[in-house]
């Protein structure tokens, strides 16, 4: 009884949606799912982190610093001088006492500015700005692969929509020649040429196929659920579907863009090698720094000045890790080699599987048709026979339910077609 509420209910939806004709096409849920996903919202937003890493990259590497810096020291003792013992947090000097040396340490107070300019790095600049720029080529590319992944997925889903919508329409006729028909058999049966038993038999072939009506249309209603969550669609209106275009697009293997991630990860791998080699080169860097330097707090406004000079470091060994790196590099290229190799070789495969699939669906589907046409030769004959009541009503349906099997598995081999072309079109791109 419920499930029976739940498809009366499904049923009025969409007889009102009918009323309005709302309708969408694949291409609406394809253009919300790729504004509405938030994987490639997520990238869209590291691309720009990638833009102002640049910015940052370049201020590193060529533009100046500015630091305020300072310390103070002091040196604490107990101290025994003039036969008195004292606790000084900084003496400057002392004789008698228990504490650090003051002739080798002694407290100091200093506070200052320093600006500091790089003069050599530019070419760190140089490869630090290409490693930023091939992380953006990298999450293009992820972007472009999880938009093409998302066409095939939000594409099978509204196929599967079809297949119920289909199936709602096919046991809608049903139904309207099976109400025809209890209304000839009821006569046939008022004027004896029929049984009871045979207008009970029509009547049970109604329910089932009600039966069957609402648990399309209850399937109809879950998975236009589901599209409108993957495509980040607000809606729990029931509407119309429209039927795609769907055809094979036939691309030579050498344009896949699948390979596009290979070569992207094989350049990645050699600019993190050059990233890394940047630290062999020379640093050179100025300096020039100026504030107040004392180790006595006497005549402070006296030592107030600056100081100017450069800094300059060249790694030369540090235990063979350049080489090391550069064999680590040679390792994942050949990974990724090998991995290239393996997709292609899926890749054709794929193809030739999914042709060869392809061409046998078209024979199916060619030999349901020609069954189909025979069916409706046959019923139409039938239909005659039983109105005249040369026929009895247990063949009459009989065949009929064969057709309505054969139109459903017409139904469902067509959906199935079209679900393989857009697998093709996903893994030949």
């Amino acid at each position: 009884m419920k499930t029976l509420l739940i498809g009366l209910g499904l049923s009025c939806c969409l007889l009102s949606v009918k009323g309005q004709q709302v309708s969408y096409t694949l291409d609406y849920y394809l253009e919300s799912a790729r504004e509405n996903s938030p994987l490639i919202q997520d990238y869209r937003n590291q691309k720009e982190i990638e833009v102002y890493e640049r910015q940052r990259l370049k201020a590193l590497y060529t533009r100046s610093k500015v630091t305020l810096n300072g310390d103070y020291l002091f040196v604490p003792v107990i101290s025994k001088d003039n036969g008195k013992t004292s606790f000084e947090w900084n003496p400057q000097d002392g004789v008698d006492y228990y504490g650090y040396d003051l002739g080798q340490s002694s407290g100091h107070f200093q506070a200052g500015v320093t600006w500091t300019q790089p003069l050599l790095g530019h070419s760190a600049y140089k490869v630090a700005d290409e490693q930023a720029r091939m992380n953006t080529e990298i999450l293009n590319d992820k972007m472009h692969l999880e938009q093409h992944q998302l066409e095939r997925v939000v594409t099978e889903q509204y196929l599967l929509c079809l297949l119920d919508s289909k199936q709602i329409a096919f046991a809608d006729s049903v139904g309207q020649l099976l109400d025809r028909q209890a209304v000839v058999v009821r006569h046939l049966a008022e004027s004896g040429l029929a049984k009871l038993s045979d207008l009970q038999l029509v009547t049970i072939e109604r329910q089932s196929n009600q039966d069957m009506e609402i648990a399309s249309r209850q399937s109809f209603y879950t998975h236009l659920m589901d599209l409108n969550m993957l495509c980040g669609i607000k809606d729990t209106a029931v509407v119309l579907l429209e039927e795609p275009a769907l055809t094979l697009r036939l691309l030579p293997a050498a344009s896949s863009a699948f390979m596009e991630q290979y070569r992207l990860d094989s350049l990645n791998t050699l600019m993190s090698l050059h990233s890394f080699n940047v630290q062999y080169k020379p640093q050179l860097h100025l300096f020039v720094d100026g504030g107040l330097r004392i180790s006595e707090f006497t005549s402070m406004q006296k030592h107030f000045g600056m100081s100017a000079g450069l800094t300059f470091s060249w790694t030369l060994y540090d235990g063979k890790q350049k080489r090391l790196m550069e064999k680590q590099a040679r390792a994942r290229m050949n990974s990724i080699a090998f991995y290239k190799d393996n997709f292609n070789m899926q890749q054709e495969l794929r193809r030739q599987q999914y042709l060869t699939e392809l061409k046998t669906y078209g024979e199916r589907c060619r030999l349901l048709q020609n069954r189909l046409a025979e069916y409706r030769q046959v019923l139409a004959g039938y239909r005659k026979e039983m109105q005249a009541g040369e026929l009895s009503v247990i063949d009459y349906i009989t065949v009929l339910r064969n057709r309505i099997e054969a139109e459903k598995e017409y139904i469902l081999l067509e959906t199935n077609r079209q679900l393989l072309i857009n697998t093709f079109n996903y893994w030949n791109w």
